[in-house]
């Protein structure tokens, strides 16, 4: 499997970087993320897509389990571009020159939730896309993470995911954890619990990766190692800004934890999907 730059390294597990000027509003995405030039604790410009509270269907909480999601993602090896806090001060708002940015930006928390922003090489995952052997990989276990959060937004016409060559870079992940809101909701560990991700154009790699050999040894141990220490550090690395947001974390954590437990049942259920 690919590792990718996502890994935290020793470092806090959300680096917090504050915005310094704005570059313009990205020409895809629901929540209408600004691309944003900002610097770190040591002086260095760090260009990434940042979404605020006030663009979110469930403002902070929203932000929240993006945050967790990342946090998971980067703990189980995926290629998700580094994750940052955004420090959005009311004197930075004020020199945004969009209007509508700009009184977004005010009416949202002080922080926000920012992805490094990656190289122009990459393109949007299209559905003619091959998933080739080298990828197979990052593409089950993209499969699997998207799979176990309940992740609906890795589907066909809006994939959540670049590719250049055989490099992946996935994100978006605010949409997960929501199990409380899906009627007759059934734990991915349950048989027929990940049916939905079988469903045509359901996901962008369920079709690419049916009947190929996988190994799910290497998922399983990184979902496996996943320490009860470490998943609270991902709830303290939950910023006070985020205020409320608190029942949708525990939420997140909660399936995290009942997955990691009966792993083998998730991916029992991907393997049927997959056969």
């Amino acid at each position: 499997m690919v590792r990718q730059p996502s890994r935290t390294g020793g470092r806090k597990l959300l680096e917090t970087v504050t915005a310094t000027e704005f570059v313009r509003v990205a020409t895809q995405g629901r929540t209408g993320p600004a691309i944003l030039t900002c610097e770190d604790a040591a002086g260095n410009p760090v260009e990434l897509f940042c979404k605020v509270s006030g663009g979110c269907d469930a403002g902070v909480s929203s932000l929240a389990r993006e945050s967790v999601g990342a946090c998971l993602a980067a703990d189980l090896g995926l290629p998700i571009p580094r994750p940052y806090l955004v420090d959005l001060s009311p004197e930075f708002a004020d020199t945004v020159p969009d209007d509508t940015v700009r009184q977004k930006l005010l009416a949202s928390s002080a922080v926000g939730f920012g992805s490094l922003r990656v190289p122009n090489q990459f393109a949007v995952w299209a559905k003619g896309n091959q998933i080739t052997d080298t990828m197979v990989p990052d593409a089950a276990a993209i499969l699997v993470f998207d799979a176990v959060i309940q992740n609906p937004d890795r589907r066909d016409g809006n994939p959540n995911c670049l590719v250049k060559g055989e490099e992946l870079r996935v994100f978006d992940h605010e949409l997960a954890f929501m199990t409380e809101q899906l009627l007759f909701w059934t734990p991915p560990w349950k048989l027929g619990g990940l049916s939905w991700v079988g469903n045509p154009g359901a996901h962008i790699f369920a079709s690419g990766l049916k009947g190929r050999e996988i190994d799910y040894d290497p998922i399983k141990a990184l979902w496996s190692n996943l320490s009860d220490t470490r998943l609270t550090e991902y709830q303290t690395a939950i910023p006070e800004a985020w205020a409320g947001s608190e029942a949708a974390v525990q939420a997140a954590l909660k399936l995290i934890r009942d997955a990691r437990d009966n792993i083998d049942g998730c991916l029992n259920e991907v393997r049927r999907i997959l056969t």
